[in-house]
Formats: structure tokens, sequence, C-alpha cells
């Protein structure tokens, strides 16, 4: 007879995170973390799916700018650029970037809101680094 194996420590291993989508830091986070989220949708995950076709269309609704949306793509997109390195991309000043994207957050909390979206729990993976608020500032 085989021994089966089980992982009792699988829990303690994950990572629970709120996000408090009314409020422009809570999107600051969600936005940080969104490409944690979405490995879990490739794992079947599709509460992760559905967060982040929510955050897309708060984005598509929130009304930005070009330079918001700009400066979003580059801190918190593919790129994921520090706010310096936004702003000589962009060629502007870091605190330009700052501003920016306080702006885009609180448009994408205000649809948020107007959704009556309150707070939300993810369970993920616990990625190999977790960071606080802001680390891309």
């Amino acid at each position: 007879m085989g021994a089966v194996k089980i992982d009792i420590e699988k829990d303690e291993r994950n990572l629970s995170v709120k996000y408090a989508l009314n409020d422009k830091r809570g999107v600051r986070l969600l936005l940080r973390d969104r490409y944690h989220i979405a490995n879990r949708r490739f794992l079947g995950d599709l509460a992760a799916a559905d967060i982040l076709i929510d955050l897309n269309s708060a984005i598509e609704s929130a009304g930005l700018t070009e330079r918001q949306a700009e400066a979003l793509g580059y801190v918190y997109g593919y790129w994921q650029l520090t706010q310096e390195e936004a702003a000589q991309t962009m060629g502007i000043r870091q605190n330009t970037v700052s501003e920016l994207l306080d702006i885009a957050c609180e448009r994408i909390a205000g649809v948020f809101e107007r959704w009556n979206y309150g707070e939300i729990n993810v369970v993920a993976a616990q990625p190999n680094e977790t960071t606080a608020e802001g680390e891309n500032d």
C-alpha cells in the first residue's frame, strides 16, 4: 500500500489580502498585486478572473486622461516601472507622476464606490516578496 502525501502547511503559505476598493489606497494595492492575482486565474480561480475583469472595467469607466492612463500603465502595467522611471519615460517630474496616479486611483475608487463595492478578500499563493503600499512611490 502506498503512502499518501498531504501538504499540511499549504494554508500557511497562502496570503490573504483585503482590498477596500472604494478608496484610492485599496485600488493602489489591487493594482500593485494584479499580476499575482492573474496567476490565480490560470489555476482555475474564477473569483480572481472576476476581480480582474471588474478592475479593467473600472479603469475604463473612470474617465482617465491620456496622461493618467499612461502613468498607470507604466507604473502598474506590464513595465512595472518606478515613478522616477515613468517620469523619465514620460518627460515629466516624479511628483507629477505621483499626482497623476493619485487622481487616477481616486477616480477608479469612485467607480467602485458607485458600483457599491466595499472590501474584497483575495487568497493567493504567497509571493516571494510582499511589500507595503507605495512600493513604486
